[in-house]
């Protein structure tokens, strides 16, 4: 069951919890994980879910699934690297 910002804050952070214009941006900006989901006005979060500070923040490299799935995020990974066949190949040796 989802739980609203400021009852996930609460449990999260007791009387430390920051305020709810902060909960709403760190929502908006997705440091929330798994994502909060925007219902109407409301912001809702899993019970469980934890606060990612932007600076611990992991790069995830797409798998070939995803790829296949979303043909935008091929798209947008060939644009910055080059077609997809280009990067499985080996570097010459210089």
């Amino acid at each position: 069951m989802l739980q609203s910002l400021e009852e996930w804050s609460a449990c999260q952070f007791g009387r430390h919890a920051p305020g709810l214009a902060t909960l709403r941006r760190w929502a908006r900006d997705g440091l929330i994980f798994p994502p909060a989901q925007k219902v109407g006005r409301k912001w809702l979060v899993e019970p469980s879910a934890a606060y990612l500070p932007a600076g611990n923040l992991v790069p995830v490299l797409p798998t070939a699934a995803m790829l296949q799935r979303n043909p935008l995020i091929k798209r947008i990974m060939e644009r910055q690297n080059g077609p997809a066949s280009h990067l499985s190949k080996p570097k010459p040796a210089r």
